[in-house]
């Protein structure tokens, strides 16, 4: 009965994040923004020189 009370937590967070998952997929299939398309934004990826973003070969 005790792992009961640590297992309702962890599930309810691991269905939250899968029902984001699936709103997000489902703003993608509808052309609105989503999470999705902006994930290589920003120069992570990319170095930076003049201000601007570059991408890296």
């Amino acid at each position: 009965m005790q792992i009961l009370s640590h297992l309702l937590p962890i599930l309810a967070l691991a269905l939250l994040a899968a029902g984001w998952v699936a709103i997000q997929f489902l703003a993608k299939k509808m052309g609105t923004k989503n999470h999705f398309d902006n994930l290589g934004e920003g120069c992570g990826n990319y170095g930076c020189g003049s201000g601007a973003c570059q991408k890296k070969n």
